[in-house]
């Protein structure tokens, strides 16, 4: 990629394919409730919040899709089972390097990128 293809904000075209997901925080804006109410209620069994359909490392994401159907008066619906992705340190230690090497890596092409990201988060296959 060019420097000035960064510069005005481009895409890579090695991100096709690469899938976003939301954490906890933007769950939380995005379907209109507070962030600590929401962290409340996964951990209450009051009020029904899906299950995260990806983890990188420990931390959850959801689609937007998930995020628009729920509601905290709805009843439950089907979830498919958590996918679990590699996150960046895991992925770092896998190949003996420190967090920059591995980001030099990915960008001359000698390592894989990730395939999804929750929030600024990049993970990779298991």
């Amino acid at each position: 990629m060019t420097a000035a293809a960064v510069a005005l904000g481009l895409p890579d075209k090695r991100d096709a394919g690469v899938r976003r997901y939301f954490g906890l925080g933007a769950f939380a804006m995005l379907s209109g409730h507070g962030y600590r109410q929401l962290v409340n209620w996964r951990h209450s069994e009051r009020i029904w919040v899906p299950s995260p359909d990806i983890e990188i490392g420990p931390h959850p994401g959801w689609s937007l899709p998930c995020i628009q159907a729920w509601s905290p008066d709805g009843a439950p619906f089907r979830r498919s089972p958590t996918v679990r992705f590699r996150d960046a340190a895991e992925v770092a230690r896998q190949w003996h390097m420190p967090r920059e090497a591995l980001w030099a890596c990915i960008g001359d092409g000698s390592l894989a990128g990730p395939v999804v990201w929750v929030d600024d988060r990049p993970g990779w296959m298991q």
